[in-house]
């Protein structure tokens, strides 16, 4: 389990775990490395390659009139970043800011955004090989367009689709772009 202080992309890396069956497919099989992140008791993975880092729960400055996923602001090494509590995109209940003081955020960075998610926790960087990876018609939850899961030994990973957690509604776009 990782803890809640600051880890950058190439630390997130370094601690990736390996797959099931790593072994006999390290060479043969395509692969991708996932960061685990829980929400409640539950897993979900994100593609290694668009997270930046993790830093821990800082002051959050509400925005007025933003949807109710997007938890606020914050001032992360100088830069204004939007943070969007993944909790309340999945249709749970609100944490209070007491409640999130050990919560940690995963900096996200793609081609035409930087955010934020809030998560209860990070729990692991795994690599994932093609033949653990299904393709699932999961159409919607709550908005986000799951299409694929990791099926590990004892467990399945829904992975979240990164542009979808800011896409799905224009209220959102016109607060992060």
């Amino acid at each position: 389990m990782l803890d809640n202080q600051k880890i950058n992309a190439s630390e997130i890396a370094q601690i990736g775990g390996v797959g099931i069956g790593a072994e006999e497919n390290a060479s043969a099989e395509p692969s991708q490395q996932f960061l685990v992140f829980k929400i409640d008791n539950e897993e979900y993975a994100l593609d290694v390659l668009s997270i930046e880092g993790i830093v821990g729960v800082t002051t959050i400055t509400p925005v007025p009139g933003s949807p109710k996923y997007m938890r606020g602001l914050i001032n992360l090494r100088g830069n204004i970043l939007h943070i969007v509590d993944i909790r309340m995109r999945f249709g749970l209940e609100r944490r209070d800011d007491r409640s999130i003081e050990n919560d940690v955020i995963i900096v996200i960075s793609t081609s035409n955004r930087r955010f934020g998610i809030l998560a209860d926790m990070v729990s692991d960087v795994i690599t994932v090989y093609e033949s653990q990876m299904t393709a699932t018609p999961i159409a919607n939850v709550s908005g986000l367009q799951i299409s694929n899961v990791i099926r590990l030994e004892n467990k399945i990973i829904m992975v979240l689709p990164i542009e979808d957690i800011v896409k799905s509604n224009d209220d959102i776009n016109k607060t992060i772009v």
